[in-house]
């Protein structure tokens, strides 16, 4: 498999997700003191625009028929739930919420992603992966203090 500056691509990949939404995170705040959260939405949104030019252009899914039309229906809900989570963090930032904390605080939400793997998808989670969600927990909780 090939890889990016000496380390597996979905590493790289990984890290360069981190420093974006990291990125993102702090760029919110300075957003959110000047407009709305669902304004803040609609214009992030519209931000994306560019990238959706790009991405449409690149060779798609070779995947026909009914598996096709299952994935276009969970990405447009993931879209739904991603924006909606999105108002519901520009809100946070704009009632006063710290980027220092909000960005922390709701970047736990794999927490739900687990919950969610494990009772409908059946995945399985070891001792350590349940201390590591324990500790996130009570991560939230000194966040938030």
């Amino acid at each position: 498999m090939p890889k990016i500056l000496g380390m597996p691509r979905w590493l790289a990949f990984s890290l360069l997700t981190i420093l974006l939404w990291g990125t993102w995170g702090a760029v919110s705040k300075v957003s959110s003191d000047g407009v709305d959260s669902n304004s803040n939405q609609v214009l992030f949104t519209f931000g994306l625009l560019p990238l959706i030019a790009i991405v449409w252009r690149s060779p798609r899914n070779a995947q026909g028929g009914e598996g096709r039309r299952k994935g276009i229906g969970w990405a447009f809900l993931t879209g739904i739930l991603g924006g909606t989570g999105n108002i519901a963090f520009f809100r946070a930032l704009a009632m006063g919420g710290e980027a220092s904390i909000v960005a922390p605080v709701t970047a736990l939400f794999p927490l739900v992603t687990v919950i969610l793997a494990v009772t409908f998808l059946h995945e399985r989670v070891g001792t350590a992966q349940k201390i590591g969600l324990g500790l996130a927990l009570v991560a939230i909780y000194l966040l938030s203090m």
